[in-house]
């Protein structure tokens, strides 16, 4: 008993000091982006980010103590309302990138390099690569990314129209005080930005769902699985308009097998009816298996 406790213990403080691993890099690389690309050309970021650089490029208050004190009392209402230990994370997060921004100023050498329009594409992708993982290891940065996970528990607003709501408001305000190209190319660092974020997030696993109708359903599933060693299910089906009862064919294969699977299907019934969709985040045998994360809200 005494052993397993031990092991227990040993299992969480590995889990912890990998969290925290984790969340580091993610700021680190944030805090690199700020400095190599957004700063150097005036550009903005998402949320509460915007805001604090709109803050030091017109009153010269550090980027990272304007950020943090934004989001100071967004922090306190998250604990409030949200996953505490989701909160704390973000919060070390945050204190991780308020000495993480100052620690790599020397890297805006890099910006002599470049021109704007480079600026704005890889300032999104290094910004959405620190966030995404963040987002992977159970954390963020605050702002509204907090924001937007409360007017989802409260209000039933989803978390995207909420950050875009926010986006917007950045990119409207900067009008006001810089030129139009800084806001149109934040915008453009803001897409690419979420791009990369989903990239990190759910990886490359993205899978194509297929269903087929078909009257050779035990042919085709029989060779789906010695042939592409993919597994089906069998779904009942009935024809809206025959009434007849039918047997419709399920399975999920990766980007490299769906020209295989075409090939079954069509080989075997060229009058075959199926339909391919979009999948993302598949676990289970075969595919990726992953931990039950715990709930935010």
């Amino acid at each position: 008993m005494i052993k397993n406790e031990k092991l227990t213990s040993r299992t969480n403080i590995l889990a912890v000091l990998k969290k925290l691993v984790g969340i580091t890099l993610g700021a680190f690389v944030l805090a690199f982006s700020y400095n190599a690309f957004v700063i150097p050309f005036g550009l903005l970021s998402g949320g509460a980010a915007g805001f604090a650089l709109t803050i030091n490029y017109i009153m010269g208050i550090p980027v990272q103590w304007a950020l943090f004190f934004l989001n100071l009392p967004l922090f306190f209402w998250g604990l409030k309302e949200l996953n505490k230990e989701f909160v704390i994370y973000s919060l070390i997060s945050m204190i991780i990138l308020v000495f993480a921004i100052p620690t790599m100023q020397k890297v805006a050498i890099i910006s002599k390099e470049i021109d704007l329009f480079l600026a704005a594409i890889f300032s999104g992708v290094f910004s959405g690569l620190g966030a995404g993982i963040n987002f992977k290891f159970g954390s963020s940065f605050g702002g509204t990314d907090i924001v937007s996970l409360i007017f989802k528990k409260k209000w039933n607003v989803s978390v995207g129209n909420v950050s875009f709501g926010c986006n917007i408001l950045v990119i409207l305000i900067s009008l006001f005080f810089f030129p139009v190209k800084i806001a149109l190319y934040t915008g453009i660092s803001m897409w690419v930005a979420s791009r990369v974020i989903d990239l990190v997030v759910d990886g490359l696993n993205h899978h194509k769902s297929v269903t087929i109708i078909t009257e050779q359903n035990e042919i085709i599933a029989k060779k789906i699985l010695n042939e592409l060693h993919r597994g089906v299910t069998y779904l009942k089906g009935e024809g809206g308009y025959s009434r007849k009862q039918e047997l419709v064919i399920n399975c999920v294969v990766n980007h490299f097998e769906i020209a295989k699977l075409k090939e079954i299907v069509l080989q075997t019934d060229p009058n075959a009816f199926m339909f391919i969709t979009e999948t993302v985040d598949v676990t289970g045998r075969g595919f990726t298996h992953h931990t039950k994360n715990k709930q935010l809200c």
